[in-house]
């Protein structure tokens, strides 16, 4: 287990690491800070969660979430790493808070390829590429699919790894092994597979950049999986942060929902009580009359307690699981396996049919699809139409994004680059002007 662990757990950035000496933080801090201090996750301040940000100032934003997120992962790999050093699993000079730290860099990271309005946002881009069978007839199977089957996960390795400038090197330049950890589906598009294992349900590595997957997964010695071309085996922490993903996403979106309306408060307590497991004495069991503030921070306090029941029933599963993990043998995800799985399916259930297809949700997202389908029109148009007063006037503004270099593949990749790391208010409002029907630089 050892030995597994020190190769999982490697130091390695894949670009130069001479000016990354500061004794004073571990490797993983220094990976969870520097996505903390990029422009990529300052951007999800205003990358809608669920509900439409202007609505109330206390739902959460992709921001916020991530930070949860990363808040839970540290604790589940705290947690993780403690029980497997007591075992006598971790090598020589690893702690239990380094694969905390190394789990919540991952968690800051994992919605970094997200663009604008989320999972709809993934949605208008596959459609709309769909319907442009001229436009990408010349490329490959794999790179077609990549566009097809858009994926945020994909997205978002490219935007911690590409290189942004040359004096700057891969991207955030992260150690392997905080990649290997934000890898949930670690296969190309035409390795996924439904059925196939969890880690190929969907696809986490664009054409584009296989071979720097490659590398990582050679420093990581990461199984290969099933004889599939550019599948392989997910990082132990992988299936970390994917839990502390799903733990969030679901307590909190049932919280926002509770706090705007759509889910009642009787509802709330019938699917998190059970998992946060009051003492029948406990003085948040009075069915008493409370005040509005009262109750919301008597949902709070009851989801924290869910999240606490939640981190130790991930963590005991895992150590049960840890050696078929490790080779590569497990590839469902933990929650499946949990005493509260059936809780947390249950707030799944209650989080789709009352707050991802509420009113406001259905109507943002609606703009959301219609905005960036509408940007993916004016620039691909940019690149097949020529003479065009529209076409010069785009590429004179946007001349780094619709060059005519590198192939009708690199030229589209641009663009879908460039729209993933649009903001929700942005991309809604560039499309507005590009359409004539804003200013430029005019108020809404």
């Amino acid at each position: 287990m050892r030995t597994i662990w020190a190769k999982r757990m490697s130091t390695l950035r894949l670009g130069s690491s001479e000016l990354d000496r500061n004794p004073a933080r571990s490797a993983w801090q220094r990976d969870h800070d520097r996505i903390l201090f990029s422009g990529h996750f300052r951007r999800l301040a205003d990358k809608t969660q669920v509900f439409p940000l202007p609505f109330d100032d206390h739902v959460h934003s992709r921001l916020t979430h991530s930070l949860e997120v990363a808040t839970i992962g540290r604790s589940l790999g705290s947690r993780l790493g403690a029980d497997l050093a007591t075992r006598g699993h971790l090598p020589e000079g690893l702690s239990a808070r380094d694969l905390g730290d190394c789990v919540a860099a991952a968690c800051l990271a994992h919605d970094l390829g997200n663009p604008p309005f989320g999972h709809i946002g993934e949605q208008a881009i596959q459609e709309f590429f769909r319907g442009q069978g001229a436009l990408i007839e010349g490329l490959t199977d794999r790179e077609r699919e990549d566009l097809l089957r858009f994926e945020g996960n994909a997205q978002g390795f490219r935007t911690v790894t590409r290189p942004q400038h040359a004096w700057r090197g891969p991207g955030l330049d992260l150690t392997v092994s905080t990649l290997g950890a934000f890898m949930k589906y670690p296969c190309g598009a035409d390795s996924r597979q439904k059925g196939a294992g969890k880690s190929r349900r969907k696809h986490g590595v664009m054409s584009a950049d296989l071979g720097t997957w490659s590398r990582v997964v050679e420093a990581l010695e990461l199984p290969a999986r099933d004889g599939a071309s550019h599948a392989h085996a997910r990082h132990p922490l992988a299936f970390l942060t994917e839990a502390a993903d799903d733990v969030a996403y679901l307590l909190l979106d049932l919280e926002d929902g509770f706090r705007l309306g759509h889910v009642s408060e009787q509802q709330l307590r019938d699917v998190l009580d059970p998992i946060a497991a009051l003492p029948s004495d406990h003085p948040a069991r009075t069915e008493a009359t409370l005040g509005w503030a009262e109750r919301i921070d008597r949902a709070a306090f009851l989801r924290g307690r869910a999240i606490d029941t939640l981190i130790g029933e991930l963590a005991d599963v895992f150590l049960e699981r840890e050696e078929a993990v490790l080779a590569g043998a497990f590839d469902e995800a933990l929650r499946s396996h949990i005493p509260s799985r059936d809780g947390l399916d249950a707030i799944e259930r209650l989080c789709f049919e009352r707050c991802y297809k509420a009113r406001d949700v259905l109507k943002m997202e609606l703009t959301g699809a219609e905005a960036i389908q509408g940007l993916l029109g004016f620039f691909t148009s940019a690149l097949t139409e020529t003479g065009a007063l529209r076409t010069a006037h785009l590429r004179d503004l946007y001349s780094s994004i619709l060059s005519s270099e590198g192939s009708r593949y690199d030229q589209l990749v641009r663009i879908t680059d460039h729209l993933a790391g649009m903001t929700d208010h942005y991309a809604v409002r560039l499309y507005r002007e590009l359409r004539g029907v804003r200013y430029p630089g005019g108020r809404d």
